[in-house]
């Protein structure tokens, strides 16, 4: 039920992207209180993307979807700390996230919605 998109156009320090997508599941998974077997997390890095109108600049931008949010504002901080220690030259201020809250109705796990 937690989803989250991430778009970059910085390379991972790290190269591994695998890790990178699990370790961000575990994150939301912990921070939200999910089972990390609902949590799916997508990363597509694209050198053409632009920030404040140059691809010279990097950073992240994520959608972060969720059947409700305990600490939506202390997930964000996380998550923004998160992308800063793993993307290569990314700045603060080009880490943009948006987040939105779900129904249950609206989602379905398996064939079955979950509410």
């Amino acid at each position: 039920m937690p989803f989250l998109r991430v778009y970059s156009n910085a390379e991972l320090k790290d190269k591994n992207a695998s890790q990178f997508a699990e370790r961000a599941a575990e994150l939301i998974a912990n921070k939200l209180g999910k089972p990390i077997s609902y949590v799916v997390v997508n990363l597509s890095q694209n050198p053409a993307m632009s920030f404040g109108g140059s691809a010279e600049n990097k950073g992240v931008l994520a959608y972060m979807e969720s059947v409700g949010f305990k600490d939506k504002e202390g997930l964000v901080k996380l998550l923004t700390e998160f992308f800063y220690e793993r993307f290569d030259g990314v700045e603060l201020n080009n880490i943009n996230i948006a987040t939105h809250s779900i129904l249950a109705s609206d989602v379905a796990v398996g064939g079955r919605l979950l509410g």
